[in-house]
């Protein structure tokens, strides 16, 4: 046997254990009749069916939307800093890069309890700083939907930033300079140099941020009360309260498709060994 396939056989087998046979478990779930344990069960379709006639819909559209405006948000927001922060690589950038970093090593419950409580009513943090500095009272957005796209926001922009960061670092200065002694405008020079070489840093950014937030629920359970319900708690609650197996698995199944559709073709525009030579 040659010595690549085996090297690659120990990564194999963990991929297969963790990662496949999982998916193949709860895909076999997802089959069986709705409300059953029957592994032996003739299989069924019922439970796909059930996920978009039966009210799960909503929360399904309700997390790939957010997913999909906090991804671009994140990318909005990420772009200009990331722009900032390499021109003026020293001292300061690091120390900006760092503070952004270190929430990450915070639990994201705890970021989330201090948000709630910066956005509470009359005792909140910004309430009551205005009331005390201004005595304006102001109302709050707590337990509503932009407090939990604000929330989804505040906690994946890091995930975005740094890819986006190290695609910004793959454009050639030479080649905007270039670009603009040609007499490129501004956004012709953003569209036809900086983003086609920041490519690969921006899908890997974006993919990173989508699938993480389209598996987010503290977010909504914190921020939102029941303003929201997004798929990943009707999940829980399919799992853990209802003891329906089944339909659990199958919105656990349709979540993954939707996941996959989205990260194999732009996984596919990326040339990662460009990416890490850089």
């Amino acid at each position: 046997m040659r010595p690549g396939p085996l090297f690659a056989l120990p990564v194999a087998v963990f991929l297969a254990v963790g990662f496949a046979m999982p998916i193949l478990i709860v895909a076999w779930y997802s089959l069986m009749a709705p409300r059953t344990f029957d592994l032996t069960t003739v299989f069924t379709l019922a439970n796909y069916r059930a996920a978009f006639t039966e009210g799960y819909g909503q929360p399904f559209f309700w997390s790939l939307g957010l997913a999909a405006l906090t991804t671009l948000t994140c990318l909005l927001i990420a772009w200009p800093t990331a722009k900032v922060l390499h021109a003026h690589a020293g001292r300061v950038a690091t120390i900006a890069t760092a503070l952004v970093a270190l929430p990450i090593f915070v639990s994201e419950s705890v970021r989330l309890f201090g948000l709630s409580l910066f956005l509470m009513p009359g005792g909140g943090i910004f309430a009551g700083s205005m009331r005390a500095l201004f005595g304006v009272s102001i109302g709050t957005i707590l337990n509503t939907k932009f407090a939990v796209y604000l929330g989804m926001v505040y906690i994946h922009l890091p995930f975005m930033l740094f890819p986006v960061l190290l695609g910004v670092a793959l454009i050639p200065p030479d080649r905007v300079e270039a670009a603009r002694d040609l007499g490129a405008g501004r956004w012709q020079v953003l569209r036809e140099i900086e983003l086609p070489l920041a490519l690969p840093g921006l899908v890997i950014g974006s993919l990173l941020t989508f699938v993480l937030c389209i598996g987010a629920n503290a977010e909504a359970a914190i921020l939102g009360g029941r303003a929201i319900t997004v798929v990943t708690t009707a999940i829980e609650q399919r799992f853990n309260y209802a003891q329906d197996w089944p339909m659990g698995a199958a919105l656990t199944m349709l979540m993954i498709a939707v996941t996959a559709a989205v990260v194999f073709p732009a996984l596919a525009r990326v040339d990662l060994n460009r990416l890490i030579r850089r």
